[in-house]
């Protein structure tokens, strides 16, 4: 079980990665692209759409910035304060999509068949995860008390991981969910096999099961200290094999760009799940930490 303070580094390392590759990305095609069409779609921002170049550029300055700043192994705090803010408000800012951008599948409906929008659910744990682990900045040395901060992080980051377990858990049932998730299926060695035994309908909706029984047992946050634990648990496991494709799953690289280290859109999309895994270790901590007062 991970002691707070590696916790605390992982939550850091990861955001830095994440966003500092992030930031890189917008600096190809590859980026430029993704930051267009959510410009494009954008209700308050579509009028941007002929500077997109210059905002993605704006917006990689931006995430390497801030990811330096929080992964960086600085003597002082401040710093690592003011990269937390930015990515709070980044964070805020991408969960504007969910209501101004066309992120339903029209094709099922509309909302809540949820498309692109998927990627933007993680900001919600993300953010969470933001106030954690800037809350510790705070004082001197680590603490395991708890200050406004690091309360509200809390009801976030459960938030986040329920809507993202519990949301596309629901979508595994549906058929463009089954058909995006065959290629992840098939090119891992773990989970290739099923294939050939068992539809892909079936493949989707039996993980959709997995993951709303996991959303489920999380909810034992305020009901079932053990339930919360073991739904802990489940979802580390699914962000750890959700990130397992990044190493099996050709199409998450660019190929246009040379592959690795070039993310795809849906590269980037995977890489998020790092956060989610840094979520589910700050939440070990916090029960642990409750448990022993």
């Amino acid at each position: 079980m991970p002691s707070t303070t590696t916790a605390l580094l992982f939550a850091r390392a990861s955001l830095a990665i994440i966003f500092f590759w992030f930031g890189a990305m917008d600096f190809t095609p590859v980026g430029e692209a993704i930051v267009g069409d959510w410009i494009a779609g954008h209700a308050f921002l579509s009028g941007l759409e002929s500077q997109t170049s210059s905002a993605a550029k704006a917006l990689g300055i931006y995430q390497i910035v801030m990811a330096s700043l929080i992964g960086a192994p600085l003597p002082l705090g401040s710093f690592r304060r003011i990269g937390f803010v930015m990515l709070g408000i980044l964070a805020a800012l991408a969960l504007t999509a969910l209501f101004t951008n066309p992120v339903w599948l029209e094709a099922a409906g509309g909302f809540p068949a949820i498309g692109d929008g998927q990627g933007v659910l993680k900001y919600v744990a993300i953010l969470g995860l933001a106030l954690w682990a800037g809350s510790f900045d705070n004082s001197r040395i680590f603490s395991n008390r708890t200050n406004k901060s690091r309360a509200i992080s809390l009801p976030v980051m459960l938030a986040g991981l329920v809507l993202v377990l519990g949301w596309i858990g629901l979508m595994k049932f549906t058929a463009a969910e089954a058909a995006g998730i065959a290629p992840l299926i098939g090119s891992s060695l773990a989970f290739s096999w099923m294939q050939a035994f068992i539809p892909d309908q079936v493949i989707s909706a039996a993980i959709g099961v997995i993951e709303i029984l996991t959303a489920l047992a999380l909810l034992g946050y305020w009901l079932n200290p053990r339930l919360f634990r073991i739904g802990l648990t489940m979802a580390a496991i699914t962000f750890a094999v959700t990130l397992s494709f990044l190493f099996t799953y050709p199409g998450a690289w660019e190929a246009d760009l040379g592959g690795f280290p070039a993310l795809s859109r849906s590269g980037h999309f995977l890489l998020k799940d790092l956060a989610l895994l840094a979520v589910c270790f700050a939440f070990i901590t916090e029960t642990r930490v409750r448990r022993y007062r």
